[in-house]
């Protein structure tokens, strides 16, 4: 399996500039076995895991002595440690604050060698310690795209053709076959392994089953006691509120706003769910109109939420190209594929248009910015659909270009104005270059 990110800390390792990194993602999403792979272009690595190496983590003291410490990781691993030569490997740093306030002090008292920190469940940690700006790197890591699944199960020639061709029949077809496959398996590196070696759909669904049990597990570790019947309820209800506006009352009406309100946070720290706030989208940067008061939630997978809402094993032969909940599961797929392609250096961010106006409702499901330009995004789980909401936008939003529709019909130039892009483009809409495309 491959990862993009790889790409990236190639470019940390050889930056004159580098500074200690921390790796930021939710569970099981496959950051352990990318700085391991990445550990690969080193002469040495030297990795501790702080979780299940209880001794390692006492290394890490409040008196802090780089020089000293690097001697007594020498010492404990029986590594040589060569600036330049050597990876240092923190895994699951997460269990030593001690470790984590280290790390600020590596570009200081040891700039020339390279240190890579990762953990479930940071945010939880950095929010209570505090890690200084300019002091370390971070990157984010999420579940595997569609793009990095087609290169994971062998397609990387569909991959490299999608980024410079639009296909049609048998081609597209086959591309949406593999659109279904992603839906079901979702980007966990773990289930799209079990596919890889299997071809068992049995075997992927008791992957996931155990995924998301060691995420209920989980809400222990970040979650008072009387906080984990709150959080459990929203993780299983996230899925069925996906592509509507949030309502806390529509989770269970017998717990109040406030204790769900703090269990959302709580997931969403966890890496779990993804808010999707309302801009008016009147100008840059979206962030500076956006309406905390109005949001959507995505899930972090769409392979877990499926599982979450019952998906079963006849599903995976009988099901169209992508999931019919009301549409719900191809905005998911959407919003999946923009997190993954959103800026790896800071954490992603959704955004989405609506007008709530008597007899004059309308919404448009995401908004991306391409070359200083907001460009709205409507989502169809099939092929036909009226496009009203796309045009109210672009009627108010003068500045935006033009409109784009993500559906499960091959690529083409509308005559109004629209370009209509298949589930399976999202990483060329991305990668494309905004005056490289015909506007009306």
């Amino acid at each position: 399996m491959k990862r993009d990110l790889l790409e990236q800390l190639q470019n940390w390792k050889t930056h004159p500039l580098r500074y200690p990194l921390v790796l930021r993602g939710a569970r099981q999403v496959g950051k352990s076995w990318l700085v391991d792979e990445f550990g690969k272009s080193f002469e040495h690595i030297v990795k501790l895991n702080l979780e299940k190496d209880k001794a390692a983590a006492t290394l890490f003291t409040e008196t802090i002595n780089i020089p000293a410490l690097i001697q007594k990781i020498r010492y404990y691993t029986e590594t040589p440690i060569e600036p330049g030569k050597t990876l240092l490997f923190i895994d699951e740093i997460q269990e030593s604050e001690n470790a984590l306030r280290t790390l600020r002090y590596f570009k200081e008292d040891f700039p020339q060698l390279h240190v890579i920190a990762a953990g479930s469940l940071l945010d939880f940690v950095i929010e209570k310690i505090g890690m200084p700006v300019g002091r370390v790197q971070f990157l984010h890591l999420y579940p595997l795209s569609f793009a990095e699944f087609l290169t994971a199960i062998n397609r990387d020639d569909l991959r490299t053709m999608l980024l410079d061709e639009n296909p049609t029949g048998v081609i597209h077809d086959k591309l949406l076959e593999f659109v279904k496959l992603y839906s079901l398996t979702g980007g966990m590196p773990a289930v799209v392994s079990a596919w890889l070696d299997y071809e068992n759909a049995y075997y992927c669904q008791e992957i996931q089953d155990t995924i998301i049990h060691t995420y209920q597990q989980d809400f222990n570790k970040y979650a008072r006691s009387a906080q984990i019947e709150y959080v459990t309820t929203l993780f299983e209800r996230i899925p069925d509120q996906l592509g509507k506006k949030f309502k806390y009352s529509e989770v269970d009406e017998h717990i109040s706003i406030h204790h769900l309100k703090q269990a959302l946070q709580l997931l969403r720290k966890a890496g779990i769910a993804y808010y999707c706030y309302h801009s008016s989208a009147q100008g840059l940067p979206l962030g500076a109109s956006k309406n905390y008061k109005k949001f959507k939630v995505f899930f972090f997978d769409i392979g877990l939420a499926q599982r979450i809402l019952g998906t079963q094993i006849k599903d995976w032969v009988i099901q169209s190209a992508l999931p019919q909940h009301n549409g719900a599961m191809a905005e998911q797929f959407v919003a999946q594929q923009l997190i993954a392609h959103s800026n790896p250096t800071a954490p992603a961010e959704l955004s989405y248009w609506h007008r709530e106006a008597r007899n004059s409702n309308a919404e448009v499901d995401f908004l991306i910015i391409k070359n200083g330009k907001i460009i709205p995004i409507e989502v169809k789980s099939g092929i036909k659909g009226k496009y009203r909401s796309l045009q109210l936008f672009l009627d108010y939003h003068p500045q935006s270009p033009f409109g784009v529709i993500i559906s499960s019909g091959e690529y083409r130039e509308r005559m109004d104005g629209y370009f209509s892009f298949p589930f399976y483009s999202l990483e060329s809409l991305l990668s494309v270059n905004l005056e490289e495309i015909k506007q009306e």
